[in-house]
């Protein structure tokens, strides 16, 4: 059957886990290490390398290496590494990958599953690329968890009979997420999560690397990357990275510690080193504002749980940023003596995601299980015509599923034809916290026809949203007079133009042999005509322009049929089809 694990994609580290006798235990890499650096490179000769040994390349090889891209997901960002080009997703996966590596070396088997946690803040279309990653490193990912349930998980599974409300502060290397749980009778409720993915370790140890800049400028009267080029601009500012973050880690336990960054720029003919004596004192001046930030989030996740900092039994700190002194402070304050100890930071949430895929595997056999649920991120809604203070709006957000609601759940609205014979209506399908539908994320939209005509009003149609524990959402529009209806999965994945040197028309795109996409309902609707087009293709390679224009066609083709998009399929299927015929 194979092995099933918990993995925790991190932006600056992550981790695996696995369930042995109903306790969660942390797979190490293969130099021992418990926490994985989330860094891809490339060697001279073009190899990929991952994790630690990327990580050890960051500064001699600054243009051959990329970290923290998981702010990037969800973007078409093309991230140069070395001489190729690739989306967020797709280095992620190559992350993804390497530890399934590691695993399937420490267990001696293959790996075929995983439970992944990203941060609860995340939309629809970062989970989804997620899901994307983990099945293009070779997972089959049934479940995305958030990662602050997945730390209150790790604590809750021995703690499943207590009854408790808990909040958990989660400040990672590049998000932050607090959300409020209670626990009560084996179930562990999530209430409320709120987040901020711009937030993290990075955002601190950039306010040390600023410093470290302007006081060079101070010394030496000189910027210290004027005249170099980009390669050595970048070697530099690794460098000024690294120091920060030992700098940071080190005040974590001392009040004081020393900068010290030998040769790192020439002034007059002569290198000039940085040597500072630095203080959590000038450190907590620097970031202030960043951890009193936090304290907004934690207040809005209180008042849409509907609880007071009273109420808190139990504060969980997770993300190894949650170590610093300042932040513990500001927690203590608020919630006076109810910091547990004894659940590492940088371990719980891998721990808590393999807790969840031993109670998916049946890996855990304790009597008392924990029962998890879960709260949509966003509001789910539609664009609507309204009238508001008696004007009439167009484009305004109607909510369906408001946030916080709790997971799975199915929601339905009646609304009314706007102009005298109607006789189609345009779902529009949003994700987003403003009121007017421009201003949230689109992630969605069909036609529904057949309308009997009338005059405005007259004719009603049900808008239903079923929103499922992975977050894909299902849309059904009915015309309520005659019981005609669509329905749509609600696939948020944009169609992304890829350059011909991608890592997906390397690796993903090769995986798609007919026999693996076409498990896939859409698939069934182009079968011939991809089929055609892969016997023509293989007598075209000598005719450069007529192979592309088919393999980027046939490419296309089969993103959308992933990503569910109908009308895409059948559009790029006439497409094909003209083209096939015309050779």
């Amino acid at each position: 059957m194979g092995r099933i694990i918990g993995i925790d994609l991190g932006t600056t580290t992550s981790e695996i886990a696995y369930i042995e006798n109903d306790e969660p235990k942390i797979i190490p890499d293969c130099f021992g290490n418990r926490i994985v650096p989330s860094v891809v490179g490339k060697k001279e000769d073009g190899t990929v390398v991952v994790g630690q040994v990327a990580y050890n390349q960051l500064i001699s090889s600054p243009d051959r290496t990329i970290s923290e891209v998981k702010r990037l997901m969800g973007s078409d960002i093309l991230i140069p590494v070395g001489d190729k080009k690739y989306l967020p997703h797709e280095l992620s996966s190559m992350i993804l990958k390497e530890l399934k590596n590691y695993a399937e070396d420490y267990f001696g088997e293959e790996v075929v599953e995983a439970v992944i946690t990203v941060p609860a803040n995340f939309n629809n279309s970062q989970r989804k690329v997620t899901k994307l990653a983990g099945e293009m490193a070779g997972l089959k990912v049934e479940r995305i968890i958030n990662e602050p349930t997945a730390a209150a998980i790790a604590y809750g599974i021995n703690n499943s009979q207590k009854e408790e409300k808990i909040l958990v502060y989660d400040l990672g290397g590049g998000t932050f997420d607090v959300s409020i749980l209670e626990i009560f009778d084996g179930i562990l409720d999530v209430k409320s999560s709120r987040g901020n993915d711009r937030l993290g370790g990075k955002d601190f140890d950039g306010r040390i690397e600023k410093y470290i800049e302007e006081e060079f400028e101070k010394i030496y009267k000189k910027d210290l990357y004027k005249d170099l080029d980009m390669k050595n601009k970048l070697s530099i500012k690794m460098r000024i990275k690294e120091a920060a973050i030992n700098a940071k880690k080190e005040l974590s336990t001392q009040l004081t510690t020393t900068i010290n960054i030998p040769f790192i720029n020439i002034i007059d003919s002569k290198p000039v080193s940085i040597d500072m004596e630095f203080t959590r004192e000038k450190f907590d001046e620097l970031t202030k504002d960043l951890v009193i930030s936090t304290t907004e989030k934690i207040d809005e996740a209180l008042k849409a749980a509907k609880l007071k900092e009273k109420d808190i039994d139990t504060v969980l700190l997770v993300g190894g940023s949650s170590r610093i002194p300042a932040v513990r402070e500001l927690v203590e304050k608020k919630f006076k003596g109810k910091i547990i100890s004894g659940i590492n930071p940088d371990e719980a949430v891998a721990m808590g995601a393999a807790i969840q895929a031993g109670i998916k595997s049946n890996q855990i056999t304790c009597e008392e299980n924990l029962m998890i649920t879960d709260k949509c991120s966003y509001n789910l809604g539609t664009s609507i015509i309204k009238i508001g203070d008696g004007k009439i709006i167009e484009g305004a957000f109607d909510c369906i599923i408001p946030i916080d609601s709790s997971i799975p759940c199915s929601k339905k609205k009646t609304y009314y034809t706007a102009v005298d014979n109607q006789e189609e209506v345009r779902i529009e399908v949003f994700e987003g916290n403003e009121s007017m539908a421009a201003d949230n994320t689109k992630i969605g939209d069909f036609l529904l026809k057949g309308v009997p005509k009338g005059k405005a009003g007259e004719e009603s149609i049900d808008v239903q949203f079923d929103y499922d524990l992975n977050g894909i959402l299902e849309v059904k529009a009915t015309i309520v007079s005659t019981g005609k209806s669509v329905n749509k999965i609600i696939d948020n994945f944009k169609l992304i133009k890829l350059p011909p040197d991608s890592l997906s028309n390397q690796s993903m795109y090769d995986r798609f042999n007919t026999e693996f996409w076409l498990e896939y309902d859409l698939a069934k609707n182009v079968k011939n005509t991809v089929e055609l087009a892969e016997k023509k293709i293989n007598n075209l390679k000598e005719n450069e322009k007529e192979y592309k224009n088919i393999k980027k066609l046939m490419d296309e083709i089969k993103l959308a049929v992933i990503y569910n998009d109908e009308e895409l399929v059948e559009k790029l299927d006439e497409k094909l089809t003209d083209l096939l015929f015309d050779i």
